[in-house]
């Protein structure tokens, strides 16, 4: 086979490939962060949260009208999956060029040595922890990958045909694709320095002082696109609007209508004058205006007022203010004092410096490096090191080596891309500590960059065996590429493969229907952050579950434009406040101390409901039923101010009068539910629901019907679905559901609704597939597995617990009075640890209450041969060698009979 077609076939392998691993493995539904709000963005065109990705929204509408799943989430996932393939694909392509620019003419069996490193390259980047993560779900850094992978693949397109007639044509292509880029995500950005290195070795002689000149060229042109077209247009349009007398609309408009024909006009002398640099350079600049212009959508869009309309930008001002994140707050580049000040761990750190190289460059960057070619733990946390056995990391940096001495210009380019995507991004971050959520996909450009020098360093080693065996070259070379293949993509893809395998994880839209569903008619839900609202968004928008349910993000509530859509837009959260009051609501409230908070008047009709409902929870309680409802609040902020949420929280008590029915989710921390109002919170499953009672904590009758009756739980006993650190940790708020129950239960002696609660726990969540995250709810949660004999007896040995597990399970057994089990736990203790004196104290308890005196007794006696002076286990024992006495008294006076 020719190079040429063996070229061809290799790139059709590497594509179909990746693509058929990642439709395997692609989300079936929605996932957590950004996935529901963006599936929802898509399917409404509505505004996500700032600074928008438009061109993703606009594509992902595309996608959510063809019918080629049945799930509207599923056809926007597709969007990852078919951009993360073809970004391997010129993952490839970019590595074969750079092979070929040092391995030049090569002869016989050495002509395919390029393609097969280049793919070797390629397909361990493929399944990379990082890079697949993001190809299998709705976000926006596959497509914004794939414009990466699409704009350097063509600057090296263009240097093979620069001294062609026409050859601008792909700069302009670039510059296009440039500023469609910056409609999916900025990152793409980031790549303009290495393209102007390939340009500039093009045209220019290299030296130290033309180095030099690029460098400063290509942070000036970085610059100029971001923060320069990016932010500085909307800002031109909005200090033009201000100072002419046109509306703002019309202002912007014609803002932006002068600046396009101002370059035009620039183009056209440019052209007259036969000046091809500048001419090239202002159309350029145009065409990245051009495919920047897909952010006039979310000005459109959010004039018309969607249900998710984030920052509500229809206006320039909101709009630039939408551009610049400013709801986030600013953040200082190299300003490493204040984030090691904050950081909960700062003593950790001997200054600010080491906070940075330690936390922000190591754990933060290198940590996540070491993931993709070293190995992730399967903590999900650390790195390990025999995972990959170092493999692609040594085979990247032997290609690194070889790629600066064989071609150090090019070399350089890339590693412009490898710094400029990875710790250039470390250093604008800035990032605080802790970060909710791992980071490692916002390196995904490094990772790409690193991946050429593996497919450099492949195509390398197989030309050196090549070399060396030059007379078995065409047996050496097939062999060592398989072995290759082996050790390095198929290695990681066998090792990655489970934990990015998102097959039957139905986790996020679930959870999120249970919680919808939990809510009484025309609820309202306070939700803590990104994983209980974006899913719920994207239910309430697309499938159009619940959509009388309000949810209300606690973050977002601390913002102006978001409590003015809560109130004006259906279904309306009551709220007392003018417009314009809510537009003052900006910084903290002023609380120096505690204050006793007195609500308005409830209807008699709620208090009877409830009621009603209270004696069906519990009948022989009588329930504290206050005739007004008060409670104590506490500062929240710097302990004299409150939170704006707070504050709109009490608004909306205030304004409810307990009419419609408000809840917090589980997930909201105790110091977002208002301190003394926790009184009145009653446990319904997922939510806790604000009544009109004090001490109703738990609502047996709404769990029940949740828990066991309504709640999906798909897959959750599957140990062939991989489900990550995060989301297990979150799934144990069902368990703690299901014991606060059980618990209820049992202490009501409802022993068959006990038996049925705990038989449905274990079922849906076994603990040998959904683990337990916490000490204390195994011991407590399989205590009552034994007790409602849902676990056998069996298990009750250290080869599945800990001597202090089941000292617990034993302890739990003794204050429900199930002394058989006691005595299992027990003995079982004390068969590892015979010197455990507290457990030695309880069996001689159970031993009495199981009327087995000769082991108390045996038991007492070795303690007290040991210990002598013991007058309280003298007396014990004389105690239990009385009932023993009377023990054998009354069987003999029976066998008299």
């Amino acid at each position: 086979m020719e190079p040429k077609q063996f070229n061809r076939l290799m790139g059709a392998l590497v594509f179909a490939f990746s693509f058929v691993i990642y439709f395997l493995t692609m989300a079936p539904t929605v996932s957590y962060w950004d996935c529901g709000e963006f599936i929802a963005c898509s399917y409404k065109l509505a505004v996500p949260h700032p600074p928008g990705a438009p061109l993703y929204l606009l594509v992902g509408r595309i996608f959510t009208l063809l019918p080629i799943f049945e799930n509207i989430a599923r056809r926007v996932n597709f969007i990852s999956t078919i951009s993360s393939a073809f970004t391997i694909l010129f993952l490839y392509l970019i590595t074969v060029h750079l092979i070929r620019q040092f391995m030049s003419r090569p002869e016989g069996i050495l002509r395919y040595v390029p393609y097969l490193g280049a793919a070797i390259g390629a397909l361990t980047y493929a399944f990379t922890n990082s890079f697949w993560f993001n190809a299998v779900e709705a976000e926006v850094y596959a497509p914004s990958m794939l414009f990466t992978s699409m704009v350097v693949w063509l600057v090296f397109r263009w240097s093979e045909r620069s001294e062609e007639v026409g050859s601008e044509r792909y700069l302009l292509l670039i510059a296009y694709l440039l500023g469609l880029a910056i409609g999916v995500h900025l990152l793409n950005v980031l790549t303009i320095p290495t393209m102007l290195m390939i340009i500039f070795y093009k045209r220019y002689r290299l030296t130290v002082e033309n180095l030099i000149y690029v460098g400063l060229i290509s942070v000036a042109a970085t610059l100029a696109v971001y923060p320069g077209i990016v932010k500085g247009l909307p800002e031109f349009a909005d200090w033009f609007s201000t100072h002419t007398p046109f509306s703002s609309d019309v202002g912007a408009m014609l803002a932006a209508i002068l600046v396009i024909a101002s370059l035009f006009a620039g183009f056209v002398y440019a052209v007259k004058q036969q000046r091809q640099l500048l001419s090239l350079l202002l159309l350029s600049v145009l065409l990245i205006i051009v495919g920047y212009s897909t952010y006039t959508t979310i000005f459109i869009r959010s004039s018309l007022d969607p249900n998710i309309d984030e920052n509500d930008p229809e206006t320039i001002e909101a709009f630039v203010s939408y551009l610049n994140r400013e709801q986030y707050g600013q953040t200082k580049i190299l300003d490493w004092r204040s984030k090691w000040l904050a950081s909960p761990r700062r003593n950790q750190y001997s200054g600010p410096f080491d906070f940075f190289l330690k936390y922000q460059v190591n754990y933060m960057y290198i940590r996540y490096f070491l993931w993709n070619f070293l190995g992730r733990a399967a903590n999900e946390r650390d790195v390990d090191p025999l995972k990959f056995f170092g493999i692609p990391l040594l085979l990247g940096l032997f290609g690194a080596y070889e790629h600066f001495k064989r071609d150090w210009k090019r070399a350089l380019a890339i590693f412009a891309l490898f710094f400029m995507t990875g710790l250039a991004i470390v250093l604008y971050l800035n990032q605080d500590d802790p970060q909710p959520r791992e980071r490692d996909y916002s390196y995904v450009g490094s990772f790409f960059a690193f991946s050429i020098w593996i497919g450099i360093g492949a195509a390398v080693l197989l030309e050196m065996f090549a070399r060396a065996f030059q007379k078995h070259a065409r047996v050496v070379v097939p062999a060592l590429s398989a072995l290759l293949f082996i050790i390095s993509p198929l290695h990681v893809l066998a090792k990655n493969y489970h934990e990015q395998d998102r097959t039957g994880n139905y986790v996020a839209w679930d959870y999120s229907y249970n919680m919808l569903i939990s809510a009484e008619q025309n609820g309202v839900i306070y939700t803590n952050g990104d994983n209980d609202t974006f899913p719920l968004w994207y239910l309430q928008e697309v499938e159009n579950i619940r959509p009388d349910v309000r949810v209300v993000n606690l973050s977002l509530l601390n913002t102006p434009w978001y409590i003015k859509q809560l109130k004006h837009k259906d279904p309306k959260v009551p709220i007392t406040l003018s417009d314009h009051q809510i537009e003052q609501l900006v910084g903290a409230i002023p609380w120096p101390k505690k204050r006793t908070i007195t609500l308005p008047e409830f209807s008699r009709e709620t208090r009877n409901r409830e009621l009603q409902e209270f004696k069906q929870d519990y009948p022989d309680r009588v329930p504290d039923a206050p005739e007004t409802i008060s409670f104590e609040l506490g500062p929240k902020f710097a302990r004299q101010y409150l939170r704006v949420q707070d504050y709109m929280i009490l608004n909306t008590l205030t304004a409810n009068k307990f009419e419609r029915p408000l809840y917090f989710a589980v997930t909201c921390s105790k110091d977002n539910m208002l301190d003394g109002l926790q009184k009145y919170l009653r446990m319904d499953g997922l939510l806790f629901k604000i009544t009109t009672l004090r001490n109703w904590s738990l609502g047996p009758t709404q769990m029940y019907n949740n828990l066991i009756k309504k709640f999906r739980y798909r897959h959750l006993n599957d140990p062939s679905v991989h489900l990550p650190r995060g989301t297990i940790s979150l799934l144990q708020n069902y368990r703690t559901a299901f014991l606060q129950l059980a618990t209820h239960y049992l202490n009501a002696g409802d022993s068959l609704r006990f038996r049925e609660v705990m038989q449905k726990a274990f079922e849906v969540m076994p603990p040998e597939v959904i683990p337990y995250t916490h000490g204390f709810l195994k011991q407590y949660m399989d205590g009552l597995g034994f007790l409602a004999g849902v676990l056998p007896r069996e298990r009750l040995s250290t080869e599945y617990y800990t001597p202090s597990d089941l000292q617990a399970i034993g302890e739990l057994s003794l204050q429900f009075r199930n002394w058989e089990l006691a005595r299992d736990a027990f003995e079982a203790v004390l068969a590892v640890q015979p010197d455990r004196l507290q457990v030695k104290g309880y069996l001689v308890q159970v031993y009495d209450s199981l009327h087995e005196y000769d082991k108390a007794i045996e038991m007492l006696n070795a303690w007290l041969e040991a210990n002598p002076q013991d007058s309280g286990a003298q007396k014990r024992l004389e105690q239990v060698q009385a009932k023993k006495a009377a023990q054998e008294a009354a069987k003999n006076a029976q066998s008299g009979k």
